[in-house]
């Protein structure tokens, strides 16, 4: 269980580093080939951030979206709502506390996965 959460701690990390350096450095692409259809890339070609580059032929009408990526990105959001809903269900969270011999792994568990969101505190003078 600590190696996940090292784990989980060390990709943390290295996700705010690699958001770091998008915000302050350029990204050069440096793919040759489509990766559709592994011909040469020729003009108009589309690069994502994930580093698949297209041509915008071969995109047909999903432009906004790496074709590559997109249903590992769809397949993660859905778990994160599925996730998110549960976390609303406030019995199962101590059901699951209480029947683990180590609560913080629970609780740790959740916040890895981005079910525990910050919350606001209402102003004192607020009804």
């Amino acid at each position: 269980m600590k190696r996940d959460f090292l784990f989980i701690q060390e990709e943390t990390e290295l996700m705010k580093r690699e958001i770091e350096d998008l915000k302050t450095n350029a990204k050069v692409f440096q793919l040759s080939k489509c990766t559709a259809c592994t011909f040469t890339l020729d003009l108009p070609a589309v690069h994502f951030m994930c580093m698949h580059s297209f041509h915008l032929r071969c995109l047909g009408d999903n432009e906004k979206e790496c074709p590559e990526c997109a249903p590992e990105y769809r397949s993660v959001m859905e778990a994160k709502q599925k996730l998110e809903l549960n976390a609303r269900d406030h019995d199962l969270f101590f059901r699951q506390l209480r029947g683990s011999k180590d609560g913080f792994s629970v609780v740790a568990d959740y916040f890895s996965k981005g079910v525990v969101s910050k919350t606001t505190i209402p102003p004192e003078n607020a009804p």
